[in-house]
């Protein structure tokens, strides 16, 4: 392959995300979309999950362009040789959900209306993801000054050996956003099935329902977790965490669960979005258990 033959936007393509500030950065896919980086807070460019040396110049390198202004997130997505484009109102985001297991990073974000938009993209390069969820946020959480949390009572958290990822996470959560308060500490279960049939197998292949932290305030409620909830072994590589703006949720419970004994199920509902997140210790499930009013 000669010179002539490379294109800027080859020699450029790496697995990192990069922002694009003028037309000319913009992947050729998505040239004609009408997307001026201009006009838009910021604009990133998501490579797609492959080597280098099985790319060529013909190619179109790129899986995703997002694009955020004041009142919009807009996604463009690669399909084959062509792209779809999603549009979500900041105003009808219910939940934002990212987590990366190993190399493997994925941003989904749920509306109050259902409809679902989920970005892959490669975990090495998470710092431009964690501030485009920070720009999300910014626009659809109210403005003023947070209210000063109420303090926590209990001992400092502690979990087991195999979870201090999460509670890594949870310490750099409270120390760049001190104004949330510590609201549910879930540790790392071995489940019992609640049906006998599944008893027996459970006694072969056991399940785990993973450790969780609950982290709110007046604005938001956080959730830092694993990827799945239950597996069939240890998790010790993934990491995940929920965030909901309190504005669009519509109704939050604690309900047994349907399959496993002493666990229960924390649900919050956004308008269509309905998301559940199994704790079976921690003060939610206690005050379920006592009969108080559950308080998030």
């Amino acid at each position: 392959m000669t010179s002539s033959d490379s294109t800027p936007e080859y020699d450029r393509f790496g697995p990192w995300i990069d922002e694009v500030r003028t037309v000319d950065e913009l992947p050729r896919l998505y040239r004609d979309a009408g997307i001026d980086p201009a006009a838009y807070r910021r604009v990133l460019k998501v490579p797609r999950d492959i080597e280098g040396r099985n790319t060529h110049p013909t190619m179109h390198l790129y899986d995703y362009l997002l694009a955020v202004n004041e009142e919009t997130f807009t996604v463009l997505a690669r399909r084959d040789e062509a792209f779809y484009t999603v549009h979500v109102p900041l105003d009808r985001i219910a939940a934002i959900v990212d987590s990366v297991r190993l190399l493997n990073g994925r941003l989904t974000v749920h509306t109050v209306d259902g409809p679902v938009v989920t970005v892959v993209y490669n975990a090495s390069a998470s710092a431009p993801v964690r501030d485009l969820m920070l720009l999300l946020r910014k626009f659809y959480l109210p403005e003023g000054p947070a209210v000063e949390p109420e303090p926590y009572r209990g001992a400092e958290p502690t979990m087991d050996p195999e979870d201090t990822g999460l509670l890594t996470d949870y310490q750099r959560l409270m120390a760049e956003e001190p104004g949330m308060r510590l609201v549910n500490i879930a540790d790392r279960q071995v489940v019992t099935p609640l049906h006998r049939p599944d008893r027996l197998w459970s006694t072969q292949w056991p399940t785990t329902l993973h450790a969780s932290i609950t982290v709110a305030d007046h604005r938001e409620i956080q959730i830092i977790h694993r990827r799945d909830w239950f597996t069939g072994n240890g998790d010790k590589l993934s990491l995940a965490r929920t965030i909901l703006p309190r504005a669009r949720i519509t109704d939050i419970r604690v309900d047994p669960h349907r399959r496993y004994e002493g666990v229960h199920v924390l649900t919050i509902q956004a308008g269509a979005t309905r998301m559940e997140f199994p704790l079976a210790t921690g003060p939610l499930v206690e005050a379920k258990l006592a009969g108080d009013a559950v308080s998030i």
